[in-house]
């Protein structure tokens, strides 16, 4: 979902709330049916501040089990953009040693901002590494029939020409 920040400005005013359900966030390997978002929108000379609150059930399986499970992620998000021209301005006032912050700016496209994939960015950070559908999670029993604890045949020439 795009926001048109042009037709913002013609409202005359500075500040504006939302509340949506995004459902066209695509993160490989997991489902996010749709993300509730609250957020802000500010207009301040120039510079597009988004702030905001996620909340999204992410579909996705167990690391050990395999079984489906559910997730709750949520978190708050910011967004910094600042027109073409005061965007250009910022880069240029950048040392070369500068840092990427927290705080980082980025330039408004088209007079637009994409809030999917702001939003996006802020859930692929909060989702787990490695979501087990609960801590003691055993796994697989049915993995440990193929283990083996001895040498892979296929490795056996190998280990015949070092030794």
């Amino acid at each position: 979902m795009k926001i048109n920040i042009d037709r913002l400005k013609k409202k005359r005013e500075t500040k504006f709330e939302f509340t949506e359900i995004l459902d066209d966030i695509l993160i490989e390997g997991v489902t996010l049916p749709e993300v509730q978002i609250d957020y802000s929108v500010e207009l301040v000379e120039g510079e597009v501040i988004i702030r905001g609150e996620y909340t999204a059930f992410v579909k996705t399986g167990c690391v050990r089990c395999l079984e489906e499970l559910k997730i709750k992620v949520s978190g708050e998000f910011l967004g910094d953009y600042k027109e073409s021209k005061d965007y250009d301005e910022y880069i240029e006032s950048l040392s070369k040693e500068a840092q990427v912050l927290d705080d980082m700016v980025e330039e408004l496209v088209d007079g637009e901002v994409n809030i999917s994939s702001l939003v996006r960015d802020y859930i692929i950070l909060e989702m787990p590494q490695f979501p087990a559908c609960e801590p003691e999670c055993g796994g697989l029993e049915e993995l440990e029939k193929y283990c083996d604890s001895g040498i892979d045949s296929r490795w056996q020439k190998l280990l015949d020409l070092k030794n």
